[in-house]
């Protein structure tokens, strides 16, 4: 399970705003605080759903700061199971990223291998920054970020002690709450880790 082992992140002390940036980039985040005092863990929801989990999306619902803001990246924070080792390097797999609107549809889709993108090409071997650019995507009022691991990437996660209101998993035109299972009866809630830049 993707859970194993709690990773540093040290190297990511970022505080947190979603006020203007350089020039008129904003920056909205998932989460609030700083990422280096927080419990986080990467999953990957194909070890835990099996095959149907190639569908399923860990999803993040943002406010837009205003009408027609127009989306340019995403950025999450992926593990690709490198270790540093050769034999660690990982595979070449697909994923994918959706932008969709408050009633969930589609407004825009990327998919790519994720080795441009992974720890590997970067020599790094914990959770690190994956930024995916895009178009200029405009939106309004509530809009969804859904990202498909795959298997390839597993995403950095905040465990959390109350359903989060803003992280699901996405599967079949639905969203559930973003959990992940200990066991029958029992679940950890969980916030994704993710940020997106527009103006």
């Amino acid at each position: 399970m993707a859970m194993s082992g709690l990773l540093a992140l040290s190297f990511i002390a970022i505080s947190v705003s979603a006020d203007s940036q350089t020039s008129d980039v904003q920056v909205l985040y998932s989460y609030e605080g700083n990422l280096s005092q927080k419990k986080v863990v990467p999953v990957s929801v194909l070890p835990i759903y099996g095959p149907p989990g190639f569908f399923i999306a860990e999803a993040v619902k943002f406010q837009a700061p205003k009408d027609n803001w127009k989306i340019s990246a995403v950025q999450l924070y992926g593990f690709d199971g490198y270790n540093g080792s050769q034999e660690s390097a990982p595979e070449e797999r697909t994923i994918a990223l959706e932008i969709r609107d408050k009633d969930k549809n589609l407004l825009y889709k990327f998919a790519d291998s994720q080795i441009p993108y992974s720890n590997y090409a970067r020599n790094a071997t914990l959770l690190y920054p994956l930024t995916i650019e895009i178009p200029q995507i405009a939106v309004s009022d509530e809009f969804y970020v859904c990202f498909y691991d795959r298997g390839a990437v597993a995403v950095g996660s905040e465990l959390v002690n109350e359903t989060s209101k803003n992280s699901f998993i996405y599967v079949e035109s639905e969203l559930l709450p973003a959990m992940i299972p200990e066991s029958e009866n029992v679940s950890t809630p969980l916030n994704w880790l993710m940020a997106v830049s527009g103006r």
